[in-house]
């Protein structure tokens, strides 16, 4: 029998050499996107074949459903994009230091997981109903809350054990991304310097909240989540800065969209938000533009419905129709996106849904016997510390309002509206459950905070790296009008 940490190192192999060949196929050439892009990828084939053997009543096949079409991706990558080997040869390279790194953390240093009672639940799915394969789904059905992606791969560990390097690796794929999403966004506006020395002080910062720092090693899908969500967002923006709907974006609005889907059940209502931003962008034009947001929404639609249909979800209950009627309803949700029919009110979609938004969440606080502890529910959590989040949450506000709008860059009052509606949209999903949470580091809501932190990062990264640069300029401009007055009235320039 192998040792635990070579089955684990062989897994990420696999997942790193796939996952980058998924990313060739969508026509990504950077190899630093392939290479953190290959984490949610590579997740995604894992989600998508088991949900195959599901479907064909076969759960003992899920794992060889993984192999074959993780192989396969890889063969079809190498048969039709071989003339990009040296990128794929690059990605590939720092996948595998992220993966020594996150082998490292846990062969090594012994970094433990942060474990909770659905830590303990999570364990359970992966390791026994999962890994074990149960002829019965239904214990795994009925954890739908906590979604289907996370503990799929942490089935693939060795026998009895999970895939321990997983989180961790997701953790720094999140960053990695987070950091080229702003940069990319930042398009040579800020200099190379101003951006390391904004990203040397939130590290820093960073490394004082509590959550940030569990978020490395918690066993649950929410800092997955949070990878989701940002490579949604960062879709939605980089589509917005080119004005089309090119490689990147699609990649991580499809892949980033359907692992938000099934990262956790709650996840397809953030979903939903940036999917509605970017539906409602004004420069859909062409065949081709809409066929492709046509295929996206469906496929993010499809997996979520193939998640419940497979497992013969409880939440097909809740919904009260039937799984047909769900893959219909997103076929013609995608054709009415993406057609010419909705030109006209495009630019008013994404305010619709968050009036709607907020006149719900105001609805569940008019309706509550104590409306002011509602809206006070996570002022303990956020506000005194203890949920975890440090002073993230003053440093956040204080930063929108230092900051400012009005001298700000489009990107960034983007970022922070749906910063905003991200909040919201996670409050309102737990209103399925009642309320809005409790003073608790254990906390559902408190935890779900961590589906919006990587985007309030890159906002905050984007804001502070451009006020920075500004104010290096006016400081720079301001040393050199003096000198060129002195030049004007010296007695030679005379």
């Amino acid at each position: 029998m192998m040792q635990p940490v070579v089955v684990e190192a062989l897994v990420l192999a696999l997942m790193g050499f796939s996952g980058v060949a998924l990313g060739l196929l969508f026509g990504i050439r950077h190899w630093i996107v392939l290479a953190f892009f290959a984490v949610a990828a590579s997740t995604l084939l894992r989600t998508w074949s088991a949900f195959t053997a599901w479907s064909l009543g076969r759960p003992e096949w899920a794992l060889e459903a993984w192999l074959i079409i993780s192989i396969l991706a890889v063969a079809v990558a190498a048969a039709t994009r071989y003339r990009a080997w040296s990128t794929a040869g690059l990605a590939v390279g720092l996948f595998g230091v992220g993966s020594v790194v996150a082998i490292l953390t846990k062969y090594v240093l012994g970094v433990g997981e942060r474990h909770h009672s659905d830590s303990a639940s999570m364990l359970s799915m992966a390791i026994f109903a999962i890994q074990g394969e149960f002829d019965d789904t239904e214990v795994i059905a009925d954890s739908y809350k906590r979604g289907i992606s996370y503990p799929l791969m942490l089935a693939l560990g060795p026998e009895g054990r999970i895939l321990s390097a997983y989180t961790p690796l997701v953790y720094f794929a999140l960053l990695v991304a987070a950091g080229w999403i702003a940069w990319k966004l930042l398009a040579g506006r800020v200099s190379w310097k101003v951006f390391a020395v904004v990203i040397g002080a939130l590290t820093l910062f960073s490394l004082t909240v509590p959550m940030f720092r569990a978020a490395m090693s918690y066993l649950n899908g929410h800092t997955l989540m949070g990878f989701a969500t940002v490579l949604l967002v960062g879709g939605l923006l980089i589509a917005r800065q080119e004005q089309r709907f090119s490689a990147i974006p699609m990649a991580f609005t499809l892949v980033g969209g359907a692992l938000g889907a099934t990262a956790r059940v709650e996840g397809i209502v953030l979903v939903l938000v940036v999917v509605i931003a970017l539906v409602g962008q004004t420069w859909w034009s062409g065949a081709t533009q809409r066929l492709q947001l046509f295929a996206t929404l469906s496929v993010i639609g499809l997996t979520f419905t193939w998640w419940l249909s497979a497992l013969e979800s409880p939440v097909l209950e809740r919904f009260g129709l039937p799984d047909w009627v769900l893959v219909l309803l997103t076929l013609v949700g995608a054709s009415v996106a993406a057609s010419k029919w909705i030109d006209p009110i495009r630019a008013w979609l994404l305010p619709a849904a968050a009036a709607i938004l907020l006149v719900l969440l105001a609805r569940v606080v008019w309706q509550s016997s104590n409306p002011v502890g509602t809206v006070l529910a996570q002022w303990p959590n956020l506000g005194l510390g203890v949920g975890g989040w440090g002073t993230a949450a003053h440093v956040f506000i204080g930063s929108a309002v230092l900051l400012g709008i009005r001298r700000r860059s489009a990107e960034y009052r983007w970022l922070l509206g749906l910063s905003a509606l991200l909040i919201a949209a996670v409050l309102f999903s737990k209103t399925f459950d009642g309320g809005f949470g409790r003073a608790s580091f254990y906390d559902s809501v408190n935890r779900m905070w961590l589906h919006v932190m990587p985007t309030i990062l890159l906002t905050t990264l984007v804001g502070y790296s451009e006020a920075l640069h500004a104010a290096l300029g006016r400081r720079a401009a301001t040393q050199s009008s003096p000198r060129q007055t002195a030049a004007t009235n010296s007695p030679t320039a005379q």
